[in-house]
């Protein structure tokens, strides 16, 4: 069981439905999903942009990062992995993957384990496009992961974008 912890809404993170969706109930509590945590860089992408080299020096006579030095600068801190897969632990959650170059962890869980982890609740809603589970308001993480995560993401399912074809 978790211990109580003090949550805080995810900056970014708040949803609403479409005006012209209509909720139409809740979502199988039991129903597994998986979600994923973006995680802060170690250090700011902008940084790497933002050298002296990028102004004067042609392209061909740049040194690059390899992808190890990439990750090791700007891929996640393995403390703020730590800290995640502890929350994911604490509240009966499985880590399905960690990707430290993109700075995301994956976690597995029954809706009503995310969701109580989470402080959110979600809807299923219909509309013109079909069906999709959202959830309404922001996103809570414990006041410890605050300025850790990014962004959390797979609470919802609607489609955010639809192909057009000529």
């Amino acid at each position: 069981m978790a211990k109580q912890e003090k949550l805080v809404p995810l900056a970014g993170s708040e949803r609403r439905p479409p005006t012209e969706a209509r909720e139409t109930g809740v979502p199988d509590p039991g129903e597994r999903i998986r979600i994923s945590v973006l995680l802060r860089p170690r250090s700011r992408l902008e940084e790497l942009a933002s050298g002296k080299e990028m102004d004067s020096t042609l392209p061909r006579e740049r040194q690059y990062l390899t992808r190890e030095e990439f990750d090791a600068q700007y891929g996640a801190d393995p403390a703020d992995v730590t800290k995640v897969e502890a929350f994911a632990h604490q509240h009966d959650l499985t880590v399905v993957e960690t990707t430290f170059a993109e700075r995301t962890v994956v976690l597995s869980g029954t809706i009503a384990a995310l969701s109580a982890a989470f402080g959110v609740k979600l809807a299923n809603y219909e509309y013109r496009e079909g069906t999709f589970r959202e959830h309404t308001g922001p996103v809570m993480i414990p006041s410890d992961l605050a300025g850790v995560v990014e962004g959390v993401f797979g609470f919802d399912n609607r489609p955010q974008a639809r192909p057009l074809f000529r």
